[in-house]
């Protein structure tokens, strides 16, 4: 109340005194400011009322958005702050989650006193009333686990206050608190602490953004001799006679001008008397003499806290997995809303609607804080989900199921995997046209060959060849039906393959005398090839085998030639430009690297996989989870 009427007189006399409102050109830090009042207060009182943190936390925000949202764009003074409605929603929520994060209330907290209590009380000085009732209202009010009673302001910043700088708006707010709450609960309070949160990020990101200090009353005489002159004049002011009003927001010289103003040396009868009761016959010997005895000043300085208040975990043990993304994201200034989850075998995936002009690549960068929340590794972001507005995150079960099923292909139509849905996944084969497989040790990869080959053994219209370098992976197929050649040893494998090149040429010569452009234009006469190569690594160092390879994966497709080619290392030295460029579809099982991750997929992804058949298959249509199956 001090304040409004110091810094303008005529508005406080319209707004206070006769309650009449005017709304005005808000900034985006007075919007995320009261906002963030709106659901600090909610919360408070949820807690109060014995709700649990998460809950407590979801009722708030709630409160808070919806007064965000009640805010016309007409009446927001966008600048650097926040340039736009979508900047100043990301900027809100990196306030108002990140002030409740760092706010240590279950480590300092015993009781919650009040929260936002209009208190209005004619007030006893030296056993004199105050002639103007004092009316206002604490942001919160606590007893600590001392059983000391402080009195607590929430302030959303641009910039931290000075500590060592005397602010004569905080002198005068922290008396006219202690009055009011004092006459409330009949119990003096110890302390106001001002608690700042500053609204841009700091440049260093692990510097905290909250920081608090505490002025003890009892070690700040002063700013009572502060408020009693400032309550007179405005007294006087009110009932029509002469005074002189400082403006808190215009003062100068913070100790100086304070000082003066108490001791009234702009009044000249009142100066004459001070001098000549200090002994001195100037302002500046006065003043010296006056900060020297009382000290005051200093000690309202030394009583100030410097040190960052430690930051707090929220409890998001008692949350739920959808409402600790949120959350977490929300500390960090990204708005989501929880759309809905489709729980899978593996993995459960969380959607969410994000706020208008979010870029995507800054959700993919806080996957480790996501982790560190839910409080399990492997998790995978989509931004976006395929096909959809929404953001999704994959989490582990901490329970997998495996697919009870083994479905049979359909012709070409073979069964993939299982979608996180549950039903399967099929993709014609030939399509491909050819398909390279990775995966690290155990990840799944050798079954999943296996099951590729069992289905194609079914298939009438095919012949099988098997290349096997480790001579274990797919010997238990050789002889069996559709296997028209098994090899292991590296000249075998060398010779069958430039065999398959001749072959190759003999179709094209076929197509080209029927006119036919291929296998399927021909209508008959020629079975379709699929060749098989286990660990393509170990093929590197033949010449010859890789020329054939690339032929064979170059021109393959028209004539009824396709190749299924597979690797447990995913190196650029392995995995070529040549070979990506011509294996377009891949079924990339857990990688030990992200680095890995990219070379299969060209993002990261497949090392957060859970292995035993877990992938990512990649086609033109884009990347898709799916679970193997071990037919």
């Amino acid at each position: 109340m001090f304040t409004k009427f110091s810094s303008d007189p005529q508005m406080f006399r319209v707004g206070y005194l006769n309650g009449d409102r005017i709304d005005t050109t808000y900034s985006p830090s007075n919007v995320i400011g009261k906002c963030c009042h709106e659901g600090l207060k909610k919360y408070f009182e949820k807690t109060q009322e014995g709700i649990e943190e998460g809950e407590a936390i979801k009722k708030a925000h709630e409160v808070a958005k919806m007064h965000l949202d009640s805010h016309s764009d007409n009446l927001i003074g966008y600048n650097t702050v926040a340039s736009n409605r979508s900047k100043l929603e990301e900027r809100f929520a990196f306030c108002f989650f990140g002030y409740i994060k760092d706010f240590a209330y279950k480590n300092n907290i015993k009781e919650i006193l009040l929260v936002e209590k209009m208190l209005e009380h004619k007030i006893k000085v030296d056993g004199k009333l105050l002639p103007i009732p004092l009316k206002g209202s604490a942001d919160l009010v606590t007893r600590d686990k001392d059983n000391k009673i402080r009195i607590r302001d929430h302030k959303f910043v641009k910039n931290f206050s000075n500590p060592e700088s005397i602010d004569a708006g905080k002198l005068m707010q922290g008396v006219f608190n202690f009055f009011l709450v004092w006459a409330e609960l009949k119990e003096q309070p110890y302390s106001i602490v001002f608690e700042e949160f500053k609204v841009t990020q700091n440049r260093d990101k692990g510097a905290s953004q909250f920081k608090e200090f505490e002025i003890v009353f009892s070690e700040n005489s002063l700013m009572f001799d502060f408020f009693y002159r400032f309550y007179d004049d405005i007294t006087n002011a009110l009932l029509g006679k002469q005074a002189y009003i400082p403006n808190f927001y215009g003062i100068y010289d913070r100790e100086v001008s304070i000082l003066s103003y108490i001791y009234k040396l702009d009044i000249v009868k009142e100066r004459e008397k001070q001098f000549k009761k200090a002994k001195v016959d100037n302002v500046t010997d006065f003043l010296k003499k006056k900060i020297q005895k009382r000290g005051a000043m200093l000690k309202y300085l030394e009583s100030v806290s410097k040190n960052f208040v430690s930051g707090k975990t929220l409890n998001y043990k008692d949350m739920t997995i959808q409402d600790k993304i949120k959350f977490k994201l929300a500390e960090h200034g990204i708005g989501l809303e929880f759309d809905s989850m489709v729980v899978g075998g593996s993995v459960t995936l969380y959607r969410y609607e994000p706020s208008i002009g979010l870029k995507m690549s800054r959700i993919e960068s806080f996957v480790k804080d996501i982790e560190q929340v839910v409080e399990t590794s492997g998790i995978r972001i989509l931004a976006p989900i395929k096909d959809s507005g929404l953001v999704g995150f994959e989490i582990p079960n901490k329970q997998r199921t495996f697919p009870e099923s083994s479905p049979r292909n359909t012709g070409f139509e073979l069964a993939i995997g299982a979608k996180i849905m549950g039903d399967t996944k099929y993709y014609d084969i030939r399509t491909a046209p050819h398909l390279l497989v990775s995966g690290s040790s155990g990840s799944g990869k050798s079954v999943f060959l296996n099951s590729l080959i069992k289905q194609l053994m079914q298939i009438d219209n095919v012949d099988i060849h098997l290349f096997d370098p480790k001579q274990v992976e797919m010997s238990q197929f050789e002889g069996e039906k559709n296997i028209v050649d098994y090899q292991y040893d590296h000249n075998s494998i060398e010779t069958s393959l430039n065999n398959l090149v001749e072959e190759m040429n003999k179709r094209y010569s076929k197509l080209r005398n029927a006119k036919a452009r291929n296998i399927e234009e021909l209508g008959g006469g020629m079975k379709y090839k699929f060749v098989v190569i286990d660990e393509f690594a170990d093929l590197m160092a033949g010449e010859n085998t890789l020329n054939a390879i690339q032929l064979l994966a170059q021109k393959g497709r028209a004539c009824g030639i396709h190749i299924i080619l597979a690797t447990q290392r995913a190196s650029t030295k392995i995995i070529s430009g040549d070979i990506k460029v011509n294996f377009p579809t891949r079924a990339v099982f857990k990688m030990a690297k992200a680095v890995d991750s990219r070379v299969m997929l060209d993002e990261g992804g497949a090392e957060k996989l859970l292995g035993k058949g877990d992938m990512l298959f990649l086609t033109s249509e884009g990347i898709e989870r799916l679970q193997g199956f071990n037919l």
